[in-house]
């Protein structure tokens, strides 16, 4: 599916999101791709960092995308 490695981030709890990464990186995910909207954006940042500091040390961040949607 094209979505196995995509974490969406939204108004839940930041530890949510960073077990989803977690799980997805044991999981034998290559690369996890978090995604988020508005103002969730600073919450997005929040599990990147929690995931990489707390639990997955070896993680690095490839990349970082800002964009807007097409109107």
């Amino acid at each position: 599916m094209e979505n196995d490695d995509v974490v969406f981030v939204g108004n839940k709890p930041v530890m949510n999101y960073v077990l989803a990464v977690v799980t997805q990186y044991n999981g034998g995910a290559d690369t996890v791709t978090i995604k988020v909207r508005g103002r969730a954006i600073s919450r997005a940042v929040d599990v990147a960092e929690v995931a990489r500091n707390r639990f997955l040390t070896d993680m690095e961040v490839k990349n970082i995308i800002l964009s807007l949607p097409k109107k």
